[in-house]
């Protein structure tokens, strides 16, 4: 099944459960067995299988998220914990969190807390795989996630993003997310000086 099929097959399935178990706890109330993390077939970067132990860390970070309230410039587990378990196994953890983003079976404030702080990671083992995750999340069908990336890819500081910026500003219906978008144009064009 492709990844589209997949995404569609899992919403249609929430919906039937929904109509049985509510809204609430299908669409999200999200527990270890409703995250199960595929490996993207697409992904440009070396794939590992996602451990037990940093599955369950993962788990931990996004349920306490979740329950939290995210704010930007606030604290959160997200921003206290992300990097740790990053630097950890990067190669497990992007896919895994590709997989989340693009499933859209997390909030998209969640979403979009995860690529900003993909952006304040500072590793050069990791600086491709998560500047390809951010690029990536651009296509979102979330404006907010997208808002995210662009703001991942602001605190990354690379200006090898740019032409990716620039094809997603050129695509971008939501206004303020164009305008964003634009603003990190604006701010990477400035460090490539």
């Amino acid at each position: 099944m492709t990844g589209l099929r997949k995404s569609v097959a899992v919403i249609v399935l929430q919906f039937v459960a929904a109509t049985t178990l509510g809204a609430w706890r299908c669409f999200l109330e999200e527990t270890a067995v409703t995250q199960t993390v595929e490996i993207l077939a697409e992904s440009s970067t070396q794939l590992r299988k996602v451990t037990p132990e940093i599955q369950a860390r993962l788990d931990s970070m996004l349920d306490v998220a979740r329950r939290e309230i995210i704010e930007d410039g606030m604290s959160n587990a997200i921003t206290e914990r992300l990097a740790e378990l990053f630097l950890r196994d990067f190669d497990a953890v992007i896919p895994a969190l590709m997989a989340l983003i693009e499933s859209g079976r997390t909030a998209p404030i969640i979403a979009a807390e995860l690529l900003k702080e993909l952006g304040r990671i500072r590793d050069t083992t990791s600086h491709a795989s998560r500047r390809w995750i951010l690029e990536h999340a651009l296509n979102a069908s979330s404006p907010f996630v997208r808002d995210g990336a662009g703001l991942g890819l602001a605190r990354l500081a690379d200006p090898a993003a740019l032409r990716y910026l620039r094809r997603a500003i050129e695509g971008e219906p939501n206004a303020q997310t164009r305008a964003d978008l634009q603003l990190v144009v604006d701010e990477l064009a400035e460090t490539a000086r």
